[in-house]
């Protein structure tokens, strides 16, 4: 039953019941949605050309309970004009007129004058004072993007712009192009009526060049809180790679954007600058520095592929905290590349992540590339069970030829970009076993009162020979009892000694809650918990799952080619599905789902 329109296209007998048919519209809808910490909605899914339809999420943690300022803007290509468009699903446009008044209907000048009398006046006014007009009761809804919001109003345009000045508190911006920020500047002239200013984090890069180039009094008034500006619009600078002096454990370098929502930000690869012909910009201005615009920089190639992919992360975030060439030795060969950002988001509660993407090419063709350095902070989510979702562009369908890429991706290139991640999941997977072997190995050998050292030389170094069954009670007391198993089954990953990381609480639900119950959750680096693993025989799988297994990669920033037929869209998962069949049948699935996005759904980790 499609929503009504006007006033004029509800039935008569309930003209005068529209909480109640508004009630009855949402109950016909309703569905389960599943219980999770994380959820995102894109508003735009696609990449264009159509200006209706380009990059634009809503995320929140689902903890928050939509309280005010806990909704996390990634992106705004489309941003207000896509809300409305989604709860047009559950009001009308434009609601009625609630005093509707006819033109043909003026007051005499009887009642102008007895209205203006002193009596007529005070009696109005203390009617007025006794009675005030009550608020109309919130509409709560019960299914779609939006379930469990109250809404005050009676239409989808006026509740839209509530959604946008009362709960979207920060714009997170992966970079400055106008198909990514388009719809925020546009929606700045509703942000006269809220409490606060709105806050737009991003990289310093696109800080930059959107206050250079956006918001100068040009383009658009500035109504920033900068350089005496209106002061509707604030900036959060993030450190690429996060803030190493903030949080602990895996919430290091975590910066807080809105209420529940902490990031940390990478740089990407977003191809080579549009205007830069071959041999006029290529080694010349390149090793001078780029001067194509603040978002665009000079990179190293060479230095960039010195970087191994098996890096230590932490090293990597802060050795790309001012590019790419600052890694290695003065380039060769250098020529300007366009910036984007790759945003690791996290559920401060349960500490649950997703990896939002803003536009990147692979780093097979790029110039510089640095998709290796995301790929293995994700790794090490992946394999400790924090990461959970990819949001990842995949432009074109595999037809497109490398030449005409312009900074993005096909879904050759992505799955060659996931066989990176995949390779680096199961090499952290290999260490945390192998950690986790020498941990039983010298805990099985306590039990039976076995060789003196099994804590290492160091220990051993440190005491003399003559103190052997001191240095023996010592080291027992220093095991706890939990921790000795009385026979060698596989560690849960969350009892590991690593100092950098930490149990999930409850909430987390990956400590305390069984793999099953969680699809793609590991308790142990090699194998799903099992109470009947024993011996090495069992632990030999036929059909491996593939190192992604449990992680949605959802498809985002697809180019509609606007010709008849199906949508580009289908081709692309069918070739991502084709390709992985491949994979399969060699014996090295990815493991991972691929769901094209669509404007309107929702997604839940």
């Amino acid at each position: 039953m499609p929503p009504p329109r006007s006033l004029d296209a509800i039935p008569r007998d309930l003209t005068q019941k529209l909480p109640d048919y508004k009630q009855l519209f949402y109950n016909e809808c309703a569905s389960t949605a599943l219980l999770s910490r994380l959820s995102s909605r894109p508003r735009g899914a696609g990449g264009g050309p159509s200006e209706d339809n380009v990059t634009g999420f809503l995320v929140r943690s689902t903890s928050s309970d939509w309280s005010k300022s806990s909704i996390l803007a990634v992106d705004a290509g489309s941003h207000l004009a896509s809300i409305v468009r989604i709860l047009e699903k559950h009001f009308p446009l434009v609601s009625p007129d609630p005093h509707p008044q006819s033109t043909d209907q003026r007051p005499s000048s009887a009642q102008i004058e007895d209205a203006a009398s002193p009596t007529n006046s005070q009696s109005s006014l203390s009617n007025s004072d006794r009675s005030p007009t009550p608020a109309p009761p919130a509409t709560i809804l019960e299914s779609g993007p939006f379930a469990g919001l109250a809404f005050p109003h009676d239409s989808a345009r006026a509740n839209a712009v509530h959604v946008v000045r009362e709960h979207v508190s920060t714009y997170l911006i992966t970079h400055p192009h106008l198909d990514h920020l388009s719809g925020f500047a546009i929606n700045t002239a509703a942000f006269h009526n809220t409490s606060r200013p709105k806050r737009l984090a991003a990289l310093p890069f696109t800080v930059l060049a959107i206050k250079t180039h956006i918001f100068n009094d040009i383009i658009w008034p500035n109504l920033t809180d900068e350089d005496n500006g209106v002061g509707l619009v604030t900036f959060q600078r993030l450190t690429e790679g996060g803030n190493l002096a903030l949080g602990e454990g895996t919430s290091r370098g975590f910066i807080e954007v809105c209420d529940g929502l902490a990031v940390k930000g990478f740089k990407i690869s977003h191809g080579k600058c549009a205007g830069t012909p071959k041999g006029e910009h290529g080694q010349q201005t390149g090793r001078k520095g780029s001067t194509a615009g603040p978002n665009v920089h000079s990179h190293s190639h060479s230095a960039s592929q010195q970087m191994s992919a098996g890096d230590n992360v932490r090293r990597s975030s802060v050795l790309s905290q001012g590019g790419a060439s600052q890694s290695g030795s003065p380039s060769e060969y250098t020529q300007p590349v366009v910036d984007s950002t790759a945003y690791f988001i996290r559920d401060d509660t349960s500490g649950r992540e997703v990896l939002m993407f803003g536009d990147v090419e692979p780093d097979s063709v790029s110039l510089c590339p640095r998709n290796h350095v995301v790929w293995s902070e994700a790794a090490y989510k992946i394999s400790h069970g924090l990461l959970h979702g990819i949001f990842i562009e995949c432009s074109y369908n595999d037809s497109q030829k490398d030449e005409y890429l312009f900074g993005h991706l096909t879904p050759r290139h992505l799955i060659a970009e996931l066989q990176t991640l995949a390779q680096m999941v199961d090499e952290k997977r290999k260490e945390m076993a192998e950690k986790a072997g020498r941990k039983r190995k010298r805990t099985h050998g306590h039990i039976h009162g076995s060789a003196p050292g099994l804590l290492g030389h160091e220990e051993a170094g440190r005491r003399s020979r003559s103190r052997t069954q001191q240095k023996d009670e010592t080291m027992q007391d220093l095991i706890p009892e939990t921790e000795v198993p009385i026979t060698p089954t596989p560690m849960p990953i969350h009892t590991e000694p690593n100092p950098n990381s930490f149990s999930l609480t409850t909430d987390g639900a990956v400590t305390s809650i069984p793999s099953q119950t969680i699809p793609g959750e590991f308790s142990t680096p090699t194998m799903p918990l099992s109470n009947t693993i024993d011996t090495p025989e069992s632990i030999l799988i036929p059909d491996p799952p593939g190192p992604l297994k449990g992680v949605r990669v959802i498809i985002i920033h697809v180019k509609d080619s606007m010709a008849d037929g199906p949508p580009v869209g289908v081709s692309i998962l069918r070739e991502l599905k084709a390709h992985e069949e491949r994979l399969r049948m060699l014996g090295r699935p990815l493991g991972c789902e691929f769901v094209v996005s669509k404007g309107g759904e929702s997604y839940w980790f």
